[in-house]
């Protein structure tokens, strides 16, 4: 009965509305006999079906996350410098931390977790603007530096240093930053983590800006099947699977402008 419940909610949510809209107007124009608008509304029908009610959004993830599997902190060698890309976290005054976790949050403690293993002396973590209200610009990685020194999660007793890339645009910006502190300091070997999905495209960026010695941690796996939770092939139409979908087509579109930018 729980589980009824949930799926009539889900259904009155807005995805289900306009899913359950275009059904009845594709069963409408069936029923007349208009095939311009049939083709119209029975496409968007199916692509909303495909997107929010079918796995398919989960799937593709995967196939994104799949190429990058978990890895054995143990193992892993020490680095001059761990490096943490953005998206985990923005500043936020309205909350007692000072700062706004994100869907990438894992990708901060991940970060914390190395750094606390004694996988590298220097914490490095990048991030975007944001404007506020007020006509400021802050940014991700500064927020994050100041929580991290505050908070400090034994850092400071493992000798960590945690330091700020400032704004940056996008992962490239964060690569172009990250490889003029490897060349100014250095550094032969830099430890890079961010979310599972966006991988292939970080490391790609990150060794074509000349970052030496790039060893990925991927972190904050969101499909169902890299999570081992099952993959129902029916399901009422909602939002996290339209969320999945829409990440998968950042990096697979964000790949195609990468490699025209030649920046992989």
């Amino acid at each position: 009965m729980t589980t009824f419940l949930k799926s009539v909610v889900d259904m009155l949510e807005p995805v289900g509305i306009v899913w359950l809209s275009l059904l009845v107007l594709t069963f409408l124009h069936l029923r007349q006999r208009r095939w311009r608008l049939l083709v119209l509304s029975g496409g968007a029908w199916f692509f909303l079906t495909c997107t929010s009610s079918l796995p398919f959004p989960h799937l593709l993830l995967a196939s994104l996350e799949d190429d990058w599997p978990a890895v054995d902190v143990a193992t892993l060698p020490v680095c001059d410098a761990i490096v943490v890309l953005g998206g985990g976290m923005e500043p936020s005054s309205q909350e007692l931390p000072q700062v706004h976790f994100k869907q990438g949050g894992d990708r901060v403690f991940t970060g914390v977790g190395l750094a606390r293993a004694g996988k590298s002396p220097r914490l490095v973590v990048g991030g975007g603007v944001f404007p506020t209200t007020d006509g400021r610009q802050v940014f991700e990685a500064d927020g994050v530096r100041d929580w991290l020194r505050e908070w400090d999660f034994g850092l400071a007793a493992a000798g960590v240093t945690v330091h700020s890339l400032g704004g940056c645009a996008d992962t490239h910006d964060e690569a172009v930053r990250v490889a003029a502190l490897a060349r100014q300091q250095g550094w032969r070997s830099v430890a890079l983590v961010t979310s599972a999905f966006h991988m292939t495209r970080s490391k790609a960026v990150f060794d074509k800006a000349g970052v030496p010695g790039v060893l990925p941690v991927p972190c904050n796996y969101s499909s169902a099947p890299m999570r081992g939770r099952p993959v129902h092939w029916l399901n009422v139409p909602n939002a996290s699977f339209l969320q999945h979908f829409e990440t998968w087509m950042h990096e697979a579109v964000g790949m195609v402008v990468y490699r025209l930018r030649g920046w992989i």
